[in-house]
């Protein structure tokens, strides 16, 4: 195994200087770390899927149970050894990886997936052992790095979800060189665990609240294109750069030189702070994502590098190796609380905004660093020329910028049925989670090809949620049906309604329905498309559910009607959560507003025979073709209607 002890350094502050080598063990912990994080991607869908099936409580235990499971490593490292220890969790994760690819998400699989992960968290330290916090947190960076650039190459949407020769090709190069690093790990033998304390072992869960930071906002091309309302082209770019720099800058050899604990705190503060400011219900938008991004990225990494000093170093005395074992298992752990509430909070109320989750991780992952920061080996040597090469070296990251930017969209939209006349569908789209509980943006693509739909209004649209396993479904159906997508945030910037038109879109705008607690807030977007000579107003809105929230979708239909004004010529559609008749309806229906369907019409819109999305038009507007088409697509079946525009 290559050494990381490079010399000394002159001069009485400074102890022996580390660079990190090895190109296998930085290939290995990079590759792991990308792997955990689709595999954390790709179970939280099901995981909800699930909950839908089995019940909350179910889910919740079951959550539990695997996300408790990193705290068996030290039973395994005493029984196979730290040997065992590394095939357990990194080889078990590279084999998850690829049965994934093979027969596609699974709940089993994804449980089976999420257990593992968490001790291959464990297993990073023990393959990491010998390098310095700087090399451990550059491995990941540059894990994440490729990671998010492959995910571009596919708009978002995970390779492990989908078939074809591109995704087996993804999968194939992470698996095959994770297994050859593995390999050489196995081949080059055990570094010595030092003696830790149980506050030095702490410092390895800190790659819990990194991880969660990562997948939930500063590694995710679709929650900064929606919070940002930037293009998924530039978000990446965004991306990029901060990675770029965090390279660069633990490259350079400042990372962890001199750092007391107070510093980190603050420094995590100010992480957490302006993780929550951009992410959660209650979050600002636009601009200012950016800069909270590329600092965030590097203010994350050199947190991760100032707390994994001491669980990494080769020499000390203290207590056994296997404290760092349940250290990594409790960050692992804290990945479960800090992304399972922040996703349920899309669907369920919790006692709290949700935008303490992301706060709260960028705290705990300063208070861990602060904890380990005076416990550390030595510190690194300073290497500009380094710094630079690292930072230049994320320019090959753009190659997946590259690929999403110049890929050609599947589909082009559908004409007009004659002039005048607008096919539109309403549709809730369940997060592009269809009735298996697979993400399947292809399925609801198609569902709408088959209408030759000009407008669709959508409802559950998700861009960077993790409902949706953070695929940006409102950008990829558009490239892919040739339409522009008109978004419009609700529960948050990433879940929300969405409008898809290949109409010319005259004017738009979305607004938010405000509530006294902290569950789910609805909301609506709004386009004035051009027809003809004419135009014509279409909403897209989604109503509070369950049967004892009358009151609640009363008034929002009174917010609701209120916002639109009764211009003439709209079409309002969506999921209102409440039967044709229902009497927190009566503000749509006292108005001039008209339901679509035709006759007695009683197609259900949902698969569990409900009858709860509507289309509703006011004057100036006639419909004909009304169809209710069956699709397992998503939970909810759309609605599609031809639509002629009067003066």
């Amino acid at each position: 195994m290559a050494t990381t002890e490079a010399g000394t350094k002159p001069g009485p502050a400074a102890g022996p200087m580390i660079v990190p080598q090895g190109p296998a063990r930085l290939a290995l912990i990079a590759i792991t770390v990308a792997v955990l994080a689709q595999t954390l991607r790709f179970s939280l869908p099901q995981i909800d899927h699930f909950a839908d099936d089995a019940g909350n409580g179910a889910a919740a235990l079951a959550v539990l149970v695997v996300y408790l499971a990193g705290f068996a490593a030290p039973l395994l490292r005493r029984a196979a050894g730290p040997r065992g220890l590394l095939v357990a969790g990194v080889g078990g994760l590279l084999a998850v990886r690829l049965v994934a690819q093979g027969i596609g998400p699974q709940t089993w699989l994804a449980f089976a997936g999420t257990a593992i992960g968490m001790v291959a968290v464990a297993a990073l330290f023990e393959g990491a052992r010998g390098l310095s916090g700087v090399g451990f947190a550059t491995a990941t960076v540059a894990g994440l790095s490729a990671d998010s650039a492959v995910r571009m190459c596919f708009a978002t949407w995970d390779p492990v979800w989908r078939s074809g020769i591109g995704p087996w090709l993804a999968c194939a190069a992470f698996v095959l060189l994770g297994a050859l690093a593995l390999w050489r790990e196995l081949a080059s033998g055990p570094v010595t665990a030092p003696g830790v304390s149980w506050r030095e072992a702490f410092g390895a869960a800190a790659i819990g609240p990194f991880l969660a930071l990562q997948v939930l906002v500063l590694s995710s091309p679709a929650f900064v294109a929606s919070s940002g309302w930037r293009s998924l082209t530039a978000a990446h770019v965004v991306i990029v750069i901060g990675q770029g720099l965090a390279l660069a800058f633990l490259a350079s050899g400042l990372a962890v030189r001199a750092v007391p604990g107070g510093v980190c705190v603050l420094g995590g503060t100010v992480l957490g702070v302006a993780a929550g400011s951009v992410a959660g219900t209650y979050a600002i938008s636009g601009i200012e994502v950016v800069p909270v991004v590329i600092v965030g990225q590097v203010l994350s990494a050199w947190l991760l590098a100032v707390a994994c000093r001491a669980p990494l170093r080769r020499a000390g005395s203290g207590g056994p190796d296997w404290r760092i074992d349940v250290g990594a298992a409790l960050g692992g752990l804290l990945v479960a609380l800090i992304l399972v509430p922040y996703q349920v909070s899309a669907v369920s109320p919790l006692p709290f905004p949700n935008n303490v989750l992301p706060g709260l991780a960028g705290i705990l992952l300063g208070a861990l660093a602060a904890a380990a920061a005076a416990r550390g080996g030595p510190l690194p040597a300073r290497a500009p020329l380094r710094a630079l090469t690292a930072g230049a070296a994320a320019l090959l990251l753009f190659a997946g910028t590259l690929v999403f930017t110049v890929a050609a969209p599947d589909g082009k939209a559908a004409a007009g049925p004659v002039p005048g006349q607008v096919r539109l569908l309403s549709y809730n789209i369940h997060d592009s989670v269809n009735q298996d509980g697979r993400l399947d943006p292809e399925g609801i693509a198609r569902t709408i090809e088959r209408q030759h739909a000009q407008v669709v209004l959508l409802q559950e649209a998700s861009r960077g949620s993790l409902l949706s396993g953070t695929t940006d479904v409102g950008v990829w159906l558009s490239r892919r049906l040739g339409m522009r997508l008109v978004w419009g945030p609700a529960a948050d910037g990433q879940f929300g309604n969405a409008i898809l038109t290949s109409l010319p879109v005259r004017s738009s705008g979305t607004g938010r329905m405000a509530k006294g607690d902290w569950s789910q807030i609805r909301g609506y977007v709004w386009a004035r498309l051009a027809v003809g000579q004419t135009t014509m107003d279409v909403w897209s809105t989604h109503l509070e559910g369950g049967d004892d929230q009358s009151g609640e979708r009363a008034r929002e239909v009174a917010a609701l009607v209120r916002a639109w004004g009764g211009a003439p010529r709209t079409v309002i559609g969506g999921d209102f959560n409440a039967e044709p008749g229902s009497p927190e309806l009566t503000g749509l229906t006292d108005t001039d507003l008209r339901s679509a369907a035709l006759g007695a019409d009683t197609s259900p819109t949902r698969s569990d025979g409900k009858r709860v999305d509507q289309v509703l038009g006011s004057e100036g507007l006639m419909f004909t073709d009304f169809d209710v088409p069956r699709s397992d697509a998503s939970d909810h079946y759309p609605i599609a209607v031809t639509i002629r525009v009067g003066h």
